[in-house]
């Protein structure tokens, strides 16, 4: 009977931990999906490689999608980081597209997440779907391709040359911009938890989308663009036109900027 009764109580303890542990992270990065398949008119290659490593201990976890790549990170409840690498590569043919795919390599150097060309060409991309403890601090690079950050609250800094940014559901210190690239940046809750967001775009348009009862010290402004937004417009001139406000009961500096391009700010989104 003891024997028994020690069984059971294995049993239901291996079941509890089961249910606490969350469920493996869905990715929806592929090879058939999106993505460069014509390139200079040569023959592409796709693969896609899956790692999984310890969360960075002290100090940030960066990423550089050099020379060609985008990079989306989304905050989850494992302990670990999760990631799925897209390879595309592209040659005269589809086996040197292949080959070309095969030698790149993917790891960590240096403290940063990169991959590699032994023979140093750019005939070549690697995109990244990350997923990370949510209290993860980033530092994000990439030059040609888009960053997407969703459901983190850290330290987080990113930088891209030709790209979109989209931004949702953070918190913390978020610092970043683009050159050539649109913003789209989603608040949630009631307020912004942390010490504030503070990004830019060269050359893109800017969308806010904010729950209706939000608190947070706004600023958004353009050099080259207009403004739609219920908001009073605080200033409007010939080239500069800006929105400064405090919302609800005042809060973190939130902060968008744009030189070329409109802004939109759309509350309402409970």
């Amino acid at each position: 009977m003891k024997i028994l009764i020690s069984a059971l109580a294995l049993a239901c303890g291996s079941l509890t931990a089961a249910a606490q542990s969350p469920a493996a992270p869905v990715f929806k990065l592929n090879c058939q999906d999106g993505g460069w398949t014509s390139y200079k008119g040569l023959k592409n290659a796709c693969e896609t490689r899956d790692l999984t490593f310890e969360a960075p201990a002290g100090q940030p976890l960066a990423v550089n999608a050099d020379p060609n790549g985008g990079i989306t990170v989304h905050g989850w409840d494992g302990p670990d980081v999760r990631v799925r690498a897209k390879v595309q590569a592209w040659g005269s043919s589809e086996s040197a597209a292949a080959a070309r795919a095969h030698r790149i390599s993917i790891g960590m150097a240096a403290g940063t997440l990169r991959a590699t060309d032994p023979n140093n060409d750019k005939d070549w991309s690697v995109s990244y779907e990350i997923f990370v403890p949510r209290a993860t601090a980033l530092a994000l690079n990439t030059v040609n391709g888009g960053i997407s950050i969703d459901n983190v609250q850290a330290a987080i800094r990113f930088e891209t040359t030709n790209g979109g940014v989209d931004l949702a559901n953070l918190g913390g210190q978020v610092k970043g911009e683009t050159t050539n690239g649109g913003l789209t940046i989603t608040l949630s809750g009631s307020k912004w938890e942390g010490k504030g967001l503070d990004v830019a775009t060269t050359n893109g348009g800017i969308r806010w989308k904010l729950p209706r009862a939000y608190s947070a010290q706004l600023f958004t402004s353009t050099n080259m663009g207009g403004i739609r937004t219920s908001l009073p417009v605080t200033k409007s001139g010939m080239f500069h036109k800006e929105v400064e406000a405090s919302l609800g009961q005042g809060g973190p500096p939130v902060k968008a900027v744009t030189t070329n391009g409109g802004i939109s700010v759309d509350q309402g989104q409970d």
